[in-house]
């Protein structure tokens, strides 16, 4: 017998009642995940109610991630003010670009740099909790850097932020990564999954994340490959070229085809800078 809920006659009743009671959407969302609604269901299924649009009674929604406009701007050179940047690659689904001369040689040396001064083991986000905690699986050093560390970031978050279109206060703290021999991060997502409890704390500093650029900063020698395993794409570290992938729609839903690994490094070391974007303005923890 079938655990997965249907959207029926009871479902849209109960929706007209908390929407009139003045619940948020995000909680009944909420509460349709713990009633077992796959997430993106649930996240669709308050969607086309609120456009009143609703499936009938016992119909089933797929949880697929629906694609719309990218927010990667289409163009082949991306633009900044002082920056031509052209795409080597791009896909639509999932949305991700490669591309080539986000930064200079110099740049790249500078934030390697700023690195090795700064580097700590890396952590990750505790499902349940929300607190840093550091996990097998993901095997390197890192640190968060912004203008206070040094000029030179202010220039790369605005770059950034101009390229792709997104406004520069939406941005994390630039996160500087090194991975040595070995050193990996397993299949992840880089969004945060609203059912799990730790994701309220981070996502309360801007929103749910919705776009990644990995800033390539060496040659890895061997190894090291940035991978999408459900789509069979491996990026190879290219320096001073970014990656970048989105994973949020409109609706709110977060796009599973990103699933994303660094591999191990087998000779030499990377050296990556991650901008994580967020949905709203982002807040620094005190």
């Amino acid at each position: 017998m079938s655990t997965i809920p249907r959207f029926d006659s009871t479902w849209k009743n109960w929706l007209d009642d908390n929407i009139r009671r003045g619940c948020t959407h995000q909680s009944l969302i909420d509460a349709m995940i713990a009633a077992a609604f796959h997430p993106n269901t649930a996240r669709l299924l308050l969607a086309r109610h609120l456009a009143g649009d609703a499936p009938q009674a016992d119909d089933e929604t797929s949880p697929d991630y629906l694609y719309g406009t990218p927010m990667l701007p289409q163009a082949r050179v991306l633009t900044a003010s002082d920056r031509s940047a052209p795409k080597v690659f791009s896909s639509e689904q999932p949305v991700i670009a490669l591309v080539a001369d986000v930064l200079d040689d110099t740049e790249c040396d500078r934030l390697i740099e700023i690195g090795r001064e700064h580097v700590q083991r890396s952590s990750v986000v505790d499902p349940d909790s929300g607190k840093e905690i550091t996990i097998e699986g993901r095997r390197s050093e890192g640190a968060f850097v912004n203008a206070s560390t040094d000029a030179l970031v202010e220039t790369i978050d605005r770059r950034i932020a101009e390229l792709f279109r997104q406004p520069v206060e939406n941005g994390e703290d630039l996160h500087i990564l090194r991975y040595g021999m070995g050193g990996e991060y397993r299949p992840h997502y880089d969004y945060f999954p609203e059912e799990q409890a730790g994701s309220k704390h981070h996502m309360q500093r801007g929103g749910q994340r919705i776009a990644t650029v990995i800033l390539y900063l060496n040659e890895v020698e061997q190894g090291g490959d940035t991978t999408f395993p459900d789509i069979g794409l491996a990026i190879h570290p290219r320096r001073g070229s970014a990656l970048y992938f989105e994973y949020v729609n409109e609706l709110g839903q977060s796009d599973p085809k990103t699933l994303h690994a660094g591999t191990p490094v087998e000779k030499g070391e990377k050296w990556i800078a991650t901008k994580w974007i967020r949905r709203g303005r982002f807040r620094a923890e005190a």
